[in-house]
């Protein structure tokens, strides 16, 4: 439902800094590897324990980007010993009895779990992203483990539409160096907010970032907020 939050199953979409984080990924294939690689890409410590490994994950390991263990997931003691490390979990195992007591555990001890295998059954999910770096902005799709196909088709569709539109582009430009200006000129988050508000719903604003015309938008988006709290932009 909209902003304030209506229930998505309990689901809440957040965004998570993996930097320093110690991720412990659980099956050594092609999805555990996956996931390796891309908490690796992030600045996590990833371990990844398995009884094999794949080819992309050995080299991985030899360049240092991840830790292999070798260990039997099935033992409930090593299972444990291993989970107790991580701040994270995820699970990614071909084994569905291992998957399930993994996550099960793993929330027992109070972490969080991405359980690549069922996604409800984890508290973390791996949305479909992409940055589109022409506007600053990062989209990301998920169906809640309900359709993966549909999301990543409508995560290339939001993509493709995002890029090429060119009043989001000056917005996202101006309300960058707007936010900018704001923060050096007015320490209280309170008095700034509602300038933004200001700004956007403003028809000249918008229609110069119709048109495509970032410095005049900006200028006019600075007179606004400057008018707003007294000062010279």
């Amino acid at each position: 439902m909209g902003d304030r939050g209506a229930p998505l199953g309990g689901w809440m979409p957040l965004v998570l800094r993996v930097s320093g984080l110690r991720v412990l990924v659980l099956g050594g294939g092609s999805v555990g590897g996956r996931r390796a690689l891309q908490f690796a890409s992030g600045g996590a410590r990833v371990r990844v324990a398995a009884l094999e490994f794949s080819e992309e994950l050995r080299r991985a390991a030899a360049g240092g980007e991840v830790e292999l263990v070798r260990a039997d997931l099935r033992d409930a003691r090593e299972l444990r010993g291993l989970i107790a490390w991580a701040d994270l979990v995820v699970v990614a195992t071909s084994d569905p009895e291992v998957n399930r007591a993994a996550s099960a555990l793993a929330l027992e001890l109070g972490k969080l779990v991405n359980d690549a295998t069922e996604a409800g059954r984890g508290n973390v999910m791996v949305p479909f992203h992409r940055r589109i770096e022409r506007l600053g902005i990062t989209v990301a799709v998920t169906s809640l483990g309900r359709a993966g196909v549909a999301a990543r088709l409508a995560l290339e569709r939001c993509a493709e539409t995002l890029e090429g539109d060119a009043e989001l582009y000056t917005i996202a430009h101006t309300m960058a160096k707007l936010k900018e200006w704001l923060k050096s000129v007015e320490p209280d988050p309170k008095r700034r907010l509602p300038i933004y508000f200001m700004v956007a719903e403003d028809p000249e604003y918008r229609r110069l970032a119709r048109d495509g015309l970032v410095d005049e938008a900006l200028r006019r988006a600075l007179a606004i907020a400057s008018t707003a709290l007294g000062v010279k932009s």
